[in-house]
């Protein structure tokens, strides 16, 4: 449970803006004055007021005071210094160091809270009905998804090409024709007569020849949530003492 000062944040604003009763006087039933009203506390679990801090370092539980004419009335007082002396001792520990009243702006983002009672009047007992009220919220979680790996293969692949090569050949012919140089056609020496083949030559180039691309889309869908909320009701049944008194007079 937490509980946070009204005045010294933006995050929550009244209901009902006419029960900020920041500065207010604090009253016993009878009219005496306790205080006035320094801070009034917010318990953000329930989301609702849960007590006020009056001047003194006196705190009043929300169920013990109701609103009336621009006042706090603590209820079943009679005795404003000895309550005030008896919360002060009891609350000491728990309250704050010190709280001034802070004139509130109000936020556009702010959380409505339950205020405090409804008015007042004199000799009335006031029984609170209490009803929960459900909100639903969203959070994300992580649902799935794809794990991406890339890997190398290999593939044994198969091209055909036309090679050429050269080949010595060598045929002797028969002829009969004079020698125009006979000192020169008698000359030894040698020469030699290479030939050239054509051979397979492999080039690689890494090209790309397809793209995946991974992305995501949202969508979106409509849930009912159903769950149950809480609500105290109060039941008035008239006592008749008219008849008990006819029954023992009979």
């Amino acid at each position: 449970m937490a509980i946070v000062a009204y005045s010294q944040q933006d995050e929550f604003d009244l209901v009902n803006s006419g029960q900020d009763c920041m500065g207010w006087a604090v009253v016993d039933q009878t009219g005496n004055e306790i205080g006035k009203v320094m801070e009034m506390l917010i318990e953000t679990d329930r989301m609702k007021v849960d007590s006020i801090m009056v001047s003194g370092g006196v705190r009043v539980p929300a169920e013990n005071f109701a609103l009336r004419d621009g006042r706090v009335v603590v209820s079943g007082v009679k005795d404003a210094a000895q309550y005030a002396e008896t919360q002060r001792a009891a609350t000491a520990a728990a309250a704050p160091q010190s709280y001034e009243p802070v004139p509130r702006g109000g936020s556009a983002t702010a959380r409505n809270v339950a205020g405090v009672t409804r008015e007042a009047n004199e000799n009335e007992i006031t029984l609170p009905i209490v009803e929960e009220q459900m909100t639903v919220g969203k959070r994300a979680v992580e649902q799935g998804g794809v794990n991406v790996r890339s890997t190398m293969t290999e593939k044994p692949i198969e091209e055909t090409v036309n090679l050429r090569e050269e080949n010595v050949t060598v045929e002797r012919h028969k002829v009969d024709r004079p020698v125009d140089n006979a000192t020169e056609a008698f000359q030894e020496g040698t020469f030699d007569v290479t030939t050239k083949a054509e051979v397979p030559v492999i080039s690689k180039e890494a090209r790309v020849v397809e793209e995946v691309v991974i992305g995501k889309e949202m969508t979106e869908r409509i849930e009912t949530v159903r769950d149950t909320v809480k609500r105290t009701d109060v039941e008035v049944e008239e006592i008749n003492t008219g008849d008990a008194g006819n029954r023992r007079n009979g």
